[in-house]
């Protein structure tokens, strides 16, 4: 690795880069630094040895006429200090054109991740333009990380590494849930298919085609996707328990109470249950039916659950896949659904 001589660094000699043992950053806590020092420990080892153990360090300044590299040759990486590698970059008329986290980004080649489009994108605005919350909202600004952030440097100044560790505990949280999303689900989706434990349909509606997609599957964060990123409207999983889920994409605004309606008869012919004295209004209302426990419907989520992606004393539908699924489709039937939303 070759070493960064002064302010902006010029290559000098090839040679085993020095073990970083810190990072340093200001005491004063912003996203687009925590965000560099997240890059660094999970990315960073390869460039910088050590930096994944590296401690974080909170220094005010530098000494004078001390240069990055030679920090750097003593184990000690600069974050947003003395115009280091990874201190913001301005234009000619001072204007900022680079953060510290989108600096490490691409050092580190990691700019184009999926998983972290939308951390780095954030990070960035947050800190050149000033806008990590954009609504007007005083709620909003208040209580948007933004306005937390700020919020826990003015009360807990004293000890920034309190405020670091609850800030990298969330980039790492939206990190893992972006990598499942751009890796782990679309792998599962497949498999699904491949292996034919999932089945995908257009069946008409008072709403018009209805994109349908029934799943065998145990992964709970799969319908989720189907619906961000394949546009699924409507999402039918099994769980190995024999519990089955319902689950709309929530802008369609499918209209569920004939299709509740449809699959609690369904579920009372599997079962025995007598619903002679139920008329359409009651077996299609939110919450529970009295004898059809099973089934839940949820108007706020817009969900029918059979226990949710936590059944727990739930009983499990009587009711197969298939059977739920033609249940539903029925009940979505346009002759049979007269209040579309």
């Amino acid at each position: 690795m070759q070493f960064m001589n002064g302010l902006r660094g010029r290559p000098v000699a090839n040679c085993m880069p020095t073990p970083i043992k810190r990072i340093a950053i200001f005491p004063k806590i912003q996203p687009d630094t925590v965000l560099a020092v997240f890059l660094l420990k999970k990315f960073g080892e390869v460039m910088f040895p050590g930096v994944a153990e590296a401690e974080v360090v909170f220094w005010s300044s530098t000494e004078p006429g001390k240069t990055p590299a030679q920090y750097e040759q003593e184990g000690t990486l600069l974050i947003d200090h003395a115009g280091s590698r990874f201190d913001h970059h301005r234009d000619d008329h001072g204007r900022k054109t680079e953060c510290a986290s989108s600096l490490v980004a691409k050092a580190l080649g990691v700019t184009d991740k999926p998983e972290l489009k939308k951390l780095l994108a954030w990070a960035k605005r947050d800190d050149l333009e000033g806008k990590g919350t954009i609504s007007s909202d005083p709620l909003d600004r208040a209580f948007g990380l933004s306005g937390i952030i700020m919020t826990l440097n003015r009360t807990h100044a004293d000890n920034p590494q309190n405020i670091l560790d609850f800030v990298y505990a969330i980039f790492e949280a939206h990190f893992h849930d972006e990598w499942r999303r751009a890796n782990e689900l679309p792998a599962e989706w497949r498999k699904a298919r491949a292996e034919g434990r999932a089945t995908e349909s257009m069946i008409n509606s008072a709403l018009g085609s209805l994109r349908l997609i029934t799943l065998d599957s145990e992964n709970v964060a799969l319908p989720g996707f189907l619906r961000a990123y394949l546009k699924a409207d409507v999402v039918i999983q099994r769980l190995p328990t024999g519990h089955i889920n319902v689950i709309t994409r929530q802008q369609k605004r499918v209209d569920l109470k004939p299709a509740v309606a449809s699959i609690r008869r369904a579920e009372a012919t599997a079962t025995g249950f007598d619903i002679s004295n139920l008329d359409q209004e009651t077996l299609e209302k939110p919450g529970r039916v009295p004898g059809l426990d099973q089934w839940f419907y949820d108007t706020a989520a817009n969900t029918i659950q059979n226990g949710g992606v936590n059944p727990q004393n739930i009983v499990p539908t009587a009711l197969t896949l298939v059977q739920v699924t033609e249940a539903l489709t029925r009940g979505l039937e346009p002759k049979n659904n007269q209040h579309p939303i």
